[in-house]
C-alpha cells in the first residue's frame, strides 16, 4: 500500500498542499487530477519522497519514505517525472541503462530491445537523445522507467511506478500503449500513480481517482464516484456535463463544458 497522512506544505506564505490524505493500492491504476495549479505535481513529488520539507507522511508497502536512502527508495518506486532534462549526448541505450542500473535483481540482456520495441521506437539505441522528437524522448524515458521497475514485484514487496502526465506529448496512438502498458504493470501486481490531464483516459484506465482543486483533496474514489458533473464542475470551475455508457463508464465532451457564470 502507499498511504499519505496529513500532507501539507507552505511555501512563501503560500498553501501548496493542505492536509491531503489518500490512499492507493498495488494491482491497481490510482490518477491524481484536478486543474493547472491544483498541486498535482507537488504531491507526485511528496509521495515519491522527492520534495521537503512537506509536513505529514508518506509511507510505501509499509516503510516510511523519510528513512529510506535514495538507492533503497529507487528499489520501491520509480519515477517518470513531467520534464527530463538531459544535459549530456547520451544515447537512448546509455539512458535506458541508467534505469537498469537503478532497479534491483538481474537484468536480462534482452531487456533494453525489448522495452524499446513496447514503446514503439526498435531502431533508436544508438542515436543521441537529442536527435529524438519530444515526444519520442517522453516514451524513452517511459522505457527507462520501466527498465528501473521491471519487475512488478521484489523482495521489497510490489514495485510502484510514478508517472507525472506520461501522456501529454503523444499522439493518441501512443497515448493508449502508455496507459494499457501502466494497467499491465498493474495487472501484474504492481503499482501505478499518474497526474493525468486527459480526463476521458483516466475514465478509461484508472480504478482510483484522486480530485484535487487548491491544493486539497476534494474527492477520492471509484471513476464513477468522483468523475461527476458536480464534483469536475466545482474543481475546474466551469460548467461540466459527463456522459455514461455501460460498457466504459464516464466519459466527457468538450462541446458540453461551458464556462462558469
Amino acid at each position: 500500500m502507499l498511504n499519505a497522512t496529513d500532507l501539507t506544505l507552505v511555501r512563501d506564505g503560500r498553501t501548496i498542499l493542505q492536509g491531503i490524505t489518500l490512499s492507493a493500492r498495488p494491482g491497481e491504476v490510482t490518477a491524481i487530477i484536478g486543474p493547472n495549479g491544483s498541486g498535482k505535481t507537488t504531491l507526485m513529488a511528496a509521495l515519491t519522497g522527492d520534495l521537503a520539507p512537506v509536513t505529514g507522511r508518506v509511507t510505501l508497502n509499509g516503510d516510511d519514505i523519510a528513512h529510506l536512502s535514495p538507492r533503497h527508495l529507487a528499489a520501491r518506486r520509480a519515477v517518470l517525472a513531467q520534464e527530463t532534462q538531459v544535459a549530456f549526448p547520451f544515447t537512448v541505450a546509455e539512458i535506458l541503462q541508467l534505469g537498469v542500473e537503478a532497479g534491483t535483481g538481474p537484468a536480462d540482456p534482452a531487456l533494453i530491445p525489448r522495452l524499446l520495441a513496447e514503446v514503439d521506437l526498435p531502431d533508436t539505441a544508438n542515436r543521441p537523445i537529442h536527435a529524438l522528437s519530444g515526444g519520442e524522448r517522453q516514451r524513452i524515458h517511459l522505457a527507462r522507467t520501466l527498465a528501473q521497475a521491471r519487475r512488478p514485484h521484489n523482495d521489497h514487496g510490489p514495485m510502484w511506478l510514478f508517472l507525472d502526465e506520461p501522456v501529454s506529448s503523444l499522439d493518441i496512438a501512443h497515448q493508449l500503449m502508455v496507459m494499457r502498458r501502466a494497467r499491465r504493470f498493474a495487472a501484474e501486481g504492481g503499482g501505478v500513480v499518474a497526474v493525468m490531464h486527459d480526463l476521458n483516459l483516466t475514465a478509461m484506465t484508472a480504478d482510483h481517482v484522486v480530485l484535487l482543486a487548491e491544493g486539497g483533496l476534494l474527492a477520492a474514489g471509484p471513476p464513477e464516484q468522483v468523475m461527476t458533473d458536480r464534483l469536475l464542475s466545482r474543481a475546474y470551475r466551469c460548467d461540466i456535463r459527463t456522459n455514461r455508457t455501460p460498457a466504459s463508464g464516464p466519459y466527457l465532451l468538450p462541446q458540453m463544458a461551458g464556462a462558469a457564470e
